[in-house]
């Protein structure tokens, strides 16, 4: 794997705008469904022999101020059970909780829209009045028996990013697997950059992403670090929950928050040399007050109290990585 290279040239970042574009303009599900299959033959080798010992693929891409990566990969389970987990924005907030930078999650229909609202932050805790709102407007083609796609797409995010665009589509490939891709994607200018360079300077120095870029002189993979480090492990860690979350749909309800909790710190565990950030217990202990945060928001929306606009923060505060 190495950032900014595919497979097949152009093909999986060509997917990712086209079932963007088509999201928007009403591309017929079918074109969706052929495109991520054609993507899945052709990342078949990759799929079957790299770092992370799973059908996992990660692959990013850094240019004329926009800032891409996309994570494909096949889970073990039924096409139907994806398809009704991801649906729901209600399931999404319970989701994208698990990553250490949202902080919290809402969701609201507004002007007849779907609107879900990430709290980015810092990684360690931090309450959701300290972090930054992102309003994202979900949509989500008709999910048929051989296609699933939703699309969350925000205007604009900190430091002045913009355009910001996540896409997750999935196809059958057997009874109980499915061929999943998320993909994430924003535009930056002058203060993201300045940032992102500031973070990769102090916080950010030295980690490493996932696509290999050469060898040392042991033989041993190096990794990329920078910018497309930085992207990979946000992703990752995206996919990752999407993992846990389904893998604990089986536990009773009351107990499904702590088992997600756990089962994203060991799965992020398995690559520790790009995703330990903290110990077990600290991740466990600050998720809970953030989770408990989260609900007390999402009870304010329900009752019509509105949201509160984005705070101004340290530059260093939504640099995800």
């Amino acid at each position: 794997m190495k950032a900014g290279r595919r497979f097949a040239p152009g093909l999986c970042a060509a997917g990712f705008v086209l079932a963007l574009g088509g999201a928007h303009a009403g591309e017929p599900p079918a074109a969706g469904a052929a495109t991520l299959a054609a993507t899945h033959r052709a990342l078949k080798p990759q799929l079957e022999n790299n770092v992370f010992g799973v059908p996992l693929y990660v692959e990013s891409e850094d240019k004329d101020g926009r800032t891409r990566g996309d994570v494909y990969g096949v889970l073990r389970y039924p096409y139907a059970t994806v398809r009704g987990a991801l649906r729901a924005p209600e399931n999404w907030c319970d989701l994208v909780t698990l990553h250490l930078n949202i902080k919290a999650c809402t969701y609201a229909v507004q002007a007849g829209a779907q609107v879900m609202t990430f709290y980015s932050g810092r990684k360690f805790y931090e309450p959701p009045d300290r972090a930054y709102p992102i309003r994202y407007v979900t949509r989500g083609a008709e999910p048929g028996a051989d296609y699933f796609r939703m699309t969350f797409s925000a205007a604009d995010g900190p430091l002045g990013t913009r355009n910001y665009l996540i896409l997750v589509e999935a196809v059958p490939l057997a009874a109980d697997a499915v061929f999943l891709h998320f993909g994430y994607a924003y535009e930056y200018g002058t203060l993201m950059s300045l940032a992102r360079s500031g973070y990769l300077a102090t916080l950010g120095s030295g980690k490493v992403g996932f696509s290999i870029v050469g060898k040392d002189e042991a033989g041993k993979p190096v990794y990329a670090g920078g910018v497309p480090a930085v992207v990979e492990r946000n992703v990752v860690r995206y996919y990752l929950a999407i993992q846990a979350y389904l893998e604990t749909l089986g536990a009773p309800e009351a107990e499904r928050f702590e088992r997600r909790l756990g089962r994203w710190f060991d799965l992020t565990e398995r690559y520790r040399e790009q995703l330990h950030e903290m110990e077990k217990e600290e991740y466990l202990r600050f998720k809970r007050q953030e989770r408990a945060e989260q609900l007390q928001l999402q009870r304010q929306i329900d009752q019509g109290v509105p949201e509160r606009k984005p705070p101004s923060g340290p530059a260093d505060q939504n640099v995800p990585g």
